[in-house]
């Protein structure tokens, strides 16, 4: 029954402790970048070494760079959040502070579908595309804009660090079966967010796998880009 759709509220970490890994993190970027523009430098007043290796190491200290002052950022630009939890009901997804007041919300009701023949009423996507995309995908809905025409909304539930998103994402998608089964779910939305398509419940053992492909695949270009500077570039 509709009226007894269950509640699923967020589960967060502790905010200091997430403070604490992320500047860890931005450290030890931060040094990563440091020594591979030294590496550069010392690369670029030896005449023995080729060009190829003095941009592989720029490649490398911009990467890292980039990462830590995109960390940074991420961090400072989320320091006056209100938001503290998130709550999944039959209204849809509400966004709370800490007196449990909603701030905002997404509601069945206020969904529409897609005007794009191409593009399912609910999928997922990076958030940005091309070079400055997203790894992770993010869930897009579909809402009226000013002019009452539809416009993709994305559903942002990364504003306070989550135990179980993927369980969050799972119970809201459940609600749409339940309150909205007019509007289509893209297939790959399952996929992407490691939830059982029958369920509809976070399958870990999806993440494992999905996980495991993407380190065998960065293990398998950095062993070509490794062969190719060792056994072309020296015979040049």
């Amino acid at each position: 029954m509709k009226e007894a759709f269950p509640e699923m509220r967020s589960e967060t970490y502790n905010p200091q402790y997430i403070a604490g890994v992320r500047w860890s993190i931005v450290i030890l970027f931060a040094a990563v970048a440091v020594v591979l523009l030294r590496f550069f430098i010392d690369a670029l007043s030896d005449p023995s070494t080729d060009i190829a290796s003095d941009m592989i190491f720029l490649l490398l200290f911009l990467i890292a760079g980039s990462l830590a002052g995109w960390l940074v950022y991420e961090m400072m630009r989320n320091q006056d959040e209100k938001i503290s939890g998130l709550l999944i009901n039959h209204q849809g997804i509400l966004f709370l502070n800490r007196n449990d007041e909603v701030l905002s919300a997404i509601k069945y009701y206020d969904l529409v579908k897609s005007d794009n023949p191409y593009t399912k009423d609910i999928f997922s996507e990076s958030r940005a595309s091309g070079k400055y995309s997203d790894f992770r995908k993010n869930l897009y809905v579909h809402e009226k804009d000013e002019n009452r025409n539809p416009q993709k909304k994305l559903i942002n539930l990364d504003v306070i660090p989550l135990k179980n998103r993927y369980d969050l994402i799972g119970h809201f998608l459940k609600g749409i079966h339940v309150f909205r089964p007019d509007l289509k779910i893209n297939p790959e939305v399952y996929k992407d967010f490691y939830l059982d398509e029958k369920t509809l419940r976070y399958a870990p053992e999806n993440l494992k796998s999905d996980m495991k492909v993407k380190i065998i695949t960065i293990a398998v270009v950095i062993l070509v880009i490794l062969a190719f500077r060792y056994f072309f570039l020296e015979e040049v």
